[in-house]
């Protein structure tokens, strides 16, 4: 990029290359002659004379690196070397930065020759091809021209009897940017097409080749490093145009303030690029003069004196100037701006706006202000160096007051936060200090202090419970109405504890008693350590203590029992049922034992056995350890149950005798016999399994004549389809006449129970044990699988037929329904028949029980001129013994069949 700044340097440069007419400041070639082929760095070659040069604004570069020529004129080596040509030729190139005027001084360094050894060696050696190699070249950026400028030629040694074309690529050339270099073919001239600018393009790395006619290229491909000058274009800017910082007031002189930096585009590390700081205008001006200085090299600034004082002058602006060009008059510059804030420091201590109080405090107040201490400070507000602190020096030995800041206001609130006792002190004098919550940076003659003068005044108060907690210790189970202790309070006036009274707040076991008039507690019931009521030996009683005319006056105490320990209690097993595997590795059983009491009325406990009781001799007991032992069977013991008694005594001899039921069993997982013994399984004899088959054959033959009685009767009673009305038949036929229950076919008895409206519930109609019986007769089953719901009902229709309510279970399958009923009446005869089977087998209940039934017909001869023939309304008092009595003898039969025996 071509600046306007940059076109205006070319065009000086070009008017100062006229007016001089080209006259150089020194020769432009220069010979030297070296002893030794042998360099070494550092060593000095030879001195270019630049006195009549203006050295500050001149640049050079060699264009060998082996050379390095400093800004004094004196040409160096710049590494060590040994030469092996004859002599070595390179050239100087001299800028001036500011006329951007450019020369060149070819170098020439001979070596003396010793003809023998040259002799020697041009007989061992053999002549070798030197390879083309031209020599560096530089372009300049934002060249005026006129273009095409030439650049440099390279050359090929190959030139010698053969035609040579020469081709260059790369940046600048087929590359971007193209069509910038271009070299003549034949000749090798290189040559710019325009101008660069250098912090875009601060090189080109070509590649040249000689090729011959006919396209061979007899040279290796040659390349070309093309570094571009730079030239002052840029001006240099700072990276914040506005710096604001804050800076602590009262900070020594050469405090560091801020660093204000600046870029500039140019080449590095050349004068370019060479800035200079300086500080134009400080705002407001200081009477102290210049406050603030800048390193011309850093641009850091800092303080010029320790005079800063934020409560004068809190805010300063700088106008700051950076130049490049090392601060030279022809220099690009730019300007920043830095605003310093003066923060805020403590340097002021706040004061009391009064040094001293005087307040009136009730004794009786607490938790109340009494007093506002407002205090001044200069520092800024609401900053750590102006909020004050306040703290009581001295009269505050018993912590009845309390210092706080108001956070708006910042003044001292002094508060009673315990009440004083105008008994003690009528006067008290307080020193409060006042401090800002950071340290102040100077150091102040003394210390902020104000006097409070608190008069207390005097009120008449109620009792003092003091001690407010009291211990009494007495031993638990003391004889009822034994004195404990007393607990007494005191009027603080008169320092006595006359009319005062006296009672229980809480006594959670109500086991004491307590004197209205004295204090004293006695014990009211059994004090019982071990109690709920006590925790960790302690039983606590609230007393309220209250004057005799003002109730309301009052406070209350704390009575804290402390109940030691007498041995009243027994241990005791804390397991008795134990086993023993047989087929397990352990062979004894751990008894434990436990005891209400502490030590030493507790553990540990000696376990023994009866001297007296044969199991004596059958059992052992070892390994006592405390409040557990072991037992086990001496030899070997027989499977079963045992009961084996045992005394267990605590440390003072109290003892308790207890049993131990050990059952010494076949594990089935060797380790413990719980799941045997929770579904209570036993070894079978063999008359056990005998018995079992017998139950299981029964059971067989009493299904298959159930299934045989199902499967026979197929006569079935038509149910009416209409509603029962007075127009029925009177007298049913039963078929039951005469013979009673003895004469009762099961096969006729196939009577269908419907479930239509002529079914009515007479839950009870026949009196007490109906329904229990109609249980019994159910619960028959269960022998066989036969679960019955415990809430069911029984149901007869207007026939006395039987009916079961609710669901009825046959090993899980079920035989009647809730909305159904037995179908069939010989099911009733097949209940009678289970149970006598049942009963006979297991023989548990009462062959001689008599069961009463009692038949009712309530609509047999409702309108007969004869009457009702099965029923009576005096038959159905069934507590007098003579109802039957009074019944002829056509009432016989049905007599009979109402009546079962």
């Amino acid at each position: 990029m071509c600046g306007h700044a940059g076109r205006i340097a070319a065009l000086t440069s070009l008017l100062l290359v006229f007016a001089r007419l080209e006259a150089a400041c020194f020769n432009d070639s220069l010979d030297v002659v070296l002893q030794s082929r042998t360099i070494a760095a550092g060593q000095l070659i030879s001195k270019v004379d630049l006195d009549g040069c203006q050295r500050g604004t001149l640049q050079n570069s060699s264009s060998d690196a082996r050379f390095v020529m400093g800004s004094d004129g004196f040409l160096y080596a710049a590494s060590d070397f040994n030469a092996t040509a004859d002599q070595i030729t390179f050239e100087v190139n001299l800028k001036d930065s500011g006329t951007l005027d450019t020369w060149k001084i070819h170098v020439r360094l001979l070596f003396e020759v010793n003809l023998e050894g040259r002799k020697r060696r041009a007989a061992l050696l053999h002549r070798q091809k030197r390879r083309w190699q031209p020599m560096p070249f530089k372009i300049t950026e934002n060249s005026i021209g006129p273009f095409p400028e030439y650049v440099q030629t390279i050359r090929s040694d190959d030139e010698l009897g053969h035609t040579i074309y020469y081709e260059i690529s790369g940046p600048g050339v087929n590359e971007h940017p193209k069509h910038l270099f271009s070299i003549e073919s034949h000749s090798g001239r290189i040559s710019v097409s325009r101008s660069v600018d250098r912090e875009e393009f601060p090189s080109f790395k070509l590649v040249g080749k000689a090729i011959r006619k006919g396209g061979v290229m007899y040279e290796r491909p040659l390349e070309l490093t093309i570094k571009v000058n730079d030239v002052n274009d840029n001006v240099p800017v700072f990276t914040k145009t506005e710096l604001v910082v804050n800076f602590p007031e009262c900070s020594a002189a050469g405090t560091s303030v801020a660093n204000m930096t600046a870029t500039d585009r140019d080449e590095p590390n050349t004068i370019n690029t060479l800035l200079m700081y300086r500080i134009l205008s400080q705002e407001p001006f200081s009477g102290f003069g210049s406050l603030f200085s800048i390193d011309k090299k850093t641009g850091e600034i800092k303080t010029n004196t320790d005079k800063l004082n934020r409560e004068q002058q809190d805010t300063y602006t700088l106008e700051v100037e950076v130049q490049d060009m090392n601060g030279e008059p022809y220099g690009l510059r730019s300007r920043g701006k830095v605003v310093i804030h003066i923060a805020d420091m403590n340097d002021h201590p706040p004061t009391f706006k009064e040094s001293r109080y005087t307040i009136e405090v009730k004794e009786t107040e607490s938790n109340i202000m009494v007093l506002r201490m407002p205090v001044e400070d200069q520092d800024e507000p609401g900053t750590n160096a102006s909020r004050a602190v306040f703290r009581i020096v001295t009269g505050n030995e018993n912590g009845n007051f309390n210092m706080s800041t108001d956070p708006k206001t910042n003044d001292g609130l002094l508060y009673v936060v315990k009440p004083l006792d105008a008994e003690t002190t009528r006067v008290l004098q307080l020193e409060v200090a006042v401090e800002n919550e950071v340290p102040m940076i100077r150091k102040t003659p003394g210390q902020q202090v104000a006097k409070v003068t608190v008069n207390v005044l005097d009120v008449d108060e109620g009792p003092e419970c003091v001690p407010s907690v009291k211990h009494l210790w007495t031993a638990e189970n003391v004889a009822l109405g034994i004195a404990l202790g007393t607990y007494t309070a005191r009027d603080p006036e008169t320092r006595s504890s006359t009319n005062i009274r006296y009672r229980k707040l809480t006594d959670p076991a109500d086991w004491v008693s307590i004197d209205p008039n004295t204090g004293e507690i006695r014990a009211a019931a059994l004090l019982d350590r071990e109690s709920m009521y006590v925790k960790r030996n302690k039983y606590n009683v609230t007393v309220l203590a209250m004057e005799d005319k003002d109730h309301l006056r009052s406070c209350t105490g704390t009575v804290v029992i402390n109940l030691h320990d007498v041995n009243d209690n027994s241990p005791v097993i804390s397991n008795t049922n134990l086993y023993i595997c047989e087929n397990g590795e352990q062979r004894f059983v751990n008894i434990s034992a436990e005891d209400l009491d502490a030590s030493p009325n507790a553990a540990p406990f000696t376990f023994l056995l009866p001297k007296d009781s044969p199991e004596n001799e059958k059992w052992e007991i070892f390994n006592h350890m405390g409040s557990y032992a072991f037992m086990k069977p001496k030899g070997s013991a027989i499977p079963g149950y045992y009961n084996v008694p045992i005394i267990i005594r605590d440390q003072q001899h109290h003892e308790t005798k207890d049993t131990l039921k050990i059952v010494i069993c076949e594990c089935p997982n060797r380790l413990n016999c719980a799941d045997r013994l929770s579904s209570k399984k036993a070894v079978l004899g063999g008359l056990g399994i005998l018995v079992m088959f017998l139950a299981a054959l029964c059971l067989l033959c009493l299904l298959l004549a159930a299934l045989a009685l199902y499967c026979g009767g197929d006569r079935k009673m038509k149910v009416p389809l209409g509603p029962q009305g007075q127009y029925q038949q009177t007298l049913i036929v039963s078929n039951e006449e005469g013979g009673g229950q003895q004469d009762m076919n099961l096969s006729s008895l196939d009577v269908p129970v419907s479930h239509n409206e002529n079914i009515r519930q007479t839950h009870g109609t026949f009196g007490q044990g109906t329904e229990s019986e109609v249980k019994q007769t159910i619960s028959s089953l269960r022998g066989a699988g036969t679960e019955v719901d415990g809430s069911s009902r029984a149901l007869y229709d207007q026939n006395g037929m039987l009916i079961v309510d609710h669901t009825l279970y046959v090993d899980g399958g079920t035989i009647v329904d809730d909305n159904y009923t037995m179908g069939r009446r010989k099911s009733h005869g097949l209940m009678e028949l289970l149970r006598s089977q049942v009963d006979q087998v297991y023989e548990d209940e009462q062959d001689d029980q008599e069961v009463e039934y009692i038949r009712g017909y309530p609509h047999d001869g409702e309108h007969s001129v004869q009457g009702s023939v099965g029923y009576d309304g005096d038959m159905m008092d069934t507590s007098r013994v003579d109802y039957m009595n009074g019944v002829g003898t056509k009432f016989g039969t049905l007599t009979n069949m109402s009546l079962r025996k």
